[in-house]
């Protein structure tokens, strides 16, 4: 597994990259701030997200915090205390961009909450396409304890997760959650021990990657933006995305292992 380490704009490393084949193991490499996201982390993220992982020809991106306490404590208090409302204008759209960067990625994304993934690192988790959890994650979006709501897509991506009720208790009281809780409630897939939460995401993801590249993009585009529409336009979308899929050499090279298979049976 190589390792290496992005440089941000202020000369620091905000990120731990390691490549395995075609996944991705990206981790906020923060952990004396329990990895908070500040202006410089995020700017790193966008980069990474945007621009080099799809020209390294990466199938899955697992992504976690640094340490055993958290996976994204949430942004940096700190750094925001002193902004002006458009100075945290502009912070929100930065944090808006990676979160919606993660959900469009043009591959599997899985949020491998080993910790605390609270405000900021809900919203990154709610972004990804999977979210897997130790039995130790506590999960929630307290901003309103500090006088903000969530601005990093949280009102919106919690909504569409566990509907408006749930949303609103969560948000409105800035509870947190249990992993099994989250579960229940469909914010989480999986609960591990913290002993098998990288090794189960590197299972589901390795075998995710066996499959056609364009079948799990094409159903990850079909989803996304299908949801967004009624549902004669979703739809004529998912069959336009299926008839993508059957123009693909990996689709006739598995369907012929298929049959090929099925005739020796």
């Amino acid at each position: 597994m190589a390792l290496y380490y992005d440089v941000g704009v202020d000369g620091m490393s905000h990120l731990s990259i390691e490549r395995n084949n075609d996944i991705t193991l990206l981790k906020i490499n923060r952990p004396s701030a329990l990895n908070a996201l500040n202006r410089a982390t995020l700017e790193e993220l966008l980069d990474y997200l945007e621009f080099t992982a799809p020209n390294e020809s990466v199938k899955a991106l697992i992504l976690t915090g640094e340490g055993d306490k958290a996976f994204i404590a949430g942004a940096d208090i700190k750094e925001m205390q002193p902004m002006s409302h458009l100075e945290m204008l502009d912070f929100c759209t930065l944090g808006q961009r990676v979160a919606n960067a993660l959900e469009a990625a043009p591959f599997l994304t899985i949020a491998a909450v080993n910790g605390y993934a609270l405000g900021g690192g809900l919203e990154m988790a709610l972004a990804c396409d999977f979210i897997y959890a130790n039995h130790h994650a506590k999960l929630g979006l307290p901003e309103v304890t500090l006088g903000i709501i969530p601005g990093f897509g949280g009102t919106q991506r919690l909504s569409r997760a566990v509907g408006t009720r749930l949303a609103k208790e969560m948000i409105m009281s800035g509870m947190a959650l249990t992993a099994e809780r989250a579960r229940e409630i469909g914010i989480v897939n999986h609960v591990c021990a913290p002993e098998d939460l990288l090794k189960d995401c590197f299972a589901t993801a390795s075998k995710i990657s066996t499959y056609s590249y364009t079948a799990v993009v094409q159903a990850k585009h079909a989803i996304n933006t299908g949801y967004h529409l009624g549902l004669k336009e979703a739809l004529e979308l998912e069959k336009n995305m299926c008839a993508v899929c059957f123009a693909t050499e990996e689709r006739a090279l598995q369907m012929k292992q298929f049959t090929e298979k099925s005739a020796k049976k």
